[in-house]
């Protein structure tokens, strides 16, 4: 039976605000056994092979040159009963917001097949991504990107999800993590969290765990030693970093910033 993990995607390369994995490769016996979902929208571009997409439950064909389009927080999985190759794109949220798409409110066709433009768009993204020679490669990228959402926007989107693709726990588990997203720099409990989204904290406990593959103690940690490394890397001191985004003791910061991250927070240090 397949596990369900959230993950959160804040390490883009290069000043990027994508991150390209092409050519990955699924066969019956290479393939993840956990479904995932994430705030930040995704586009499967598959190359060859055939295989399918779990999208909240629905299953979708995945053949050459079609495009699956994950949308935000939807929980997915890509597999085959063959072999599969294709190219995931991994958008940044926040470059969404700064374009003004609101990728939260749109709800973009999950499948999209004979759009030529859009696999034209794909292609010359990777092409770009992959000459580092190439002049202005960020700028070029940037507006490859944009023409890309624009297009999807346009062409390919209804204006909200259909409210029987989400389950009631998902979205409390949801509403968690907002309020985390939005508090992580003070002390929170579980009660408070559970009375702000009106749910027993053992019902909620079991769900986060059940949805997102961690609990809500792990995810707190978790977030608040990845918004620390940010806060590093713009300049504040470790001590600075640990006491903005909630941790009131340097100690118990920097072992679980080590356990959660790998490394020690002045790694990040500029």
């Amino acid at each position: 039976m397949l596990g369900t993990r959230y993950e959160e995607y804040r390490s883009f390369h290069d000043h990027l605000p994508f991150i390209l994995s092409a050519d990955l490769e699924r066969t019956p016996f290479q393939c993840s056994r956990e479904k995932n979902w994430h705030e930040n929208p995704e586009i499967q571009l598959c190359t060859d092979g055939h295989g399918t997409v779990l999208l909240n439950g629905e299953t979708y064909d995945f053949y050459k040159n079609d495009i699956i389009v994950v949308n935000s927080n939807v929980i997915h999985y890509t597999g085959t009963d063959d072999r599969l190759f294709y190219t995931c794109l991994i958008i940044k949220s926040s470059f969404c917001k700064q374009m003004g798409i609101d990728y939260d409110a749109l709800y973009f066709s999950p499948r999209i097949v004979n759009d030529a433009a859009l696999l034209e768009q794909l292609h010359e993204l990777r092409s770009v991504y992959e000459d580092s020679s190439s002049p202005f490669r960020t700028a070029h990228l940037n507006e490859i990107l944009l023409r890309l959402l624009i297009g999807l926007a346009e062409n390919h989107s209804i204006s909200q999800l259909p409210s029987a693709a989400e389950s009631r726990a998902l979205r409390n588990v949801k509403a968690a993590i907002r309020f985390i997203r939005e508090n992580y720099d003070r002390k929170i409990t579980l009660d408070e969290i559970a009375k702000t989204i009106s749910l027993d904290k053992y019902a909620l406990c079991r769900s986060f765990k059940k949805l997102t593959g961690q609990t809500i103690v792990e995810y707190i940690n978790r977030y608040r030693c990845q918004m620390a490394a940010e806060s590093i890397t713009e300049g504040y001191t470790v001590k600075e970093a640990a006491a903005l985004c909630g941790f009131e003791n340097l100690s118990f910061f920097t072992k679980t910033f080590k356990r959660y991250m790998g490394t020690t927070p002045s790694r990040y240090d500029p």
